[in-house]
């Protein structure tokens, strides 16, 4: 049974009971979201309108458009992660390890509509986390350069081997088993702490694959027993929680380092 809740103390009461399991084998990541369309939330940008049609175009157009941006990006992973920084919509999804982060977000207004809010609370093993470097995440985001009409992979990976030699030379036909794991998989990821706002925000990523190896239209599905719970933030509470996570340097100035997010917040 789900019921909304009103402040800041009733969100951490509710929040260690599913952190009570003392599971060394586990850790919590958390996503705040805002909007009331709540079937989007835990679905990446790229799934979303249509925009997988035009995945590959527009990876490339964003480094054509600004190529400065991203000369010192060496993995497809890094640019996908500087796309993701400026809205473009893309396979990650964001996450973080500070649950009141993730209130922050869901006490945002959502495109001026009353709605109430939610944070997901998600129990990850340890050992299927991912990091930067990973071969299953260079599989996986080098999907984003790939046509459309070039992901049916049921006929093998040459075309998306192709693209991860680009970052990866030593990276085999060979591997074919472990590819046909690891690309219908949702992945969490550790990134590089070179971006600050990853680093005030406590972020790390999920890396969603596909659903089947015939196309990457559909996305890959995160399992249901990773989300332990779904906390409602009520709308008519957004604003006082706001001002508690104020109190503890939670607000827009402190997690979003540019200038025009530290302005917004004085205006305000």
């Amino acid at each position: 049974m789900s019921f909304s809740l009103f402040s800041l103390e009733q969100f951490i009461t509710e929040l260690k009971k599913p952190l009570e399991s003392s599971d060394t084998d586990y850790v919590y990541f958390y996503r705040g979201c805002s909007t009331h369309d709540w079937k989007y939330n835990l679905i990446p940008g790229i799934y979303r309108d249509n925009h997988i049609l035009d995945e590959d175009t527009n990876f490339r157009e964003m480094i054509i458009r600004s190529p400065d941006e991203f000369k010192d990006d060496r993995t497809t992973l890094e640019k996908l992660v500087k796309m993701q920084h400026y809205s473009l919509p893309t396979r990650l999804l964001d996450i973080t390890s500070n649950p009141l982060v993730a209130l922050y977000f869901a006490t945002r207004q959502y495109s001026g509509i009353k709605t109430d809010g939610k944070v997901y609370v998600l129990k990850i093993k340890k050992d299927e986390i991912k990091y930067y470097d990973s071969d299953s995440i260079s599989l996986i985001s080098n999907v984003a350069k790939l046509r459309l009409d070039k992901t049916d992979f049921k006929g093998g990976f040459g075309n998306l081997i192709h693209e991860i030699h680009e970052e990866k030379s030593y990276y085999s036909p060979d591997f074919e088993t472990e590819n046909q794991k690891d690309i219908v998989k949702v992945f969490p990821v550790k990134v590089k702490l070179n971006n600050n706002r990853i680093v005030r925000q406590s972020g790390a990523f999920l890396i969603f694959g596909i659903k089947d190896l015939s196309t990457k239209k559909n996305p890959a599905v995160l399992p249901p027993s990773v989300v332990v719970a779904e906390l409602i933030i009520d709308e008519t509470a957004k604003k006082d929680i706001q001002t508690s996570l104020n109190s503890l340097s939670i607000n827009e100035s402190t997690l979003f380092p540019e200038l025009e997010h530290a302005a917004s917040y004085l205006r305000k």
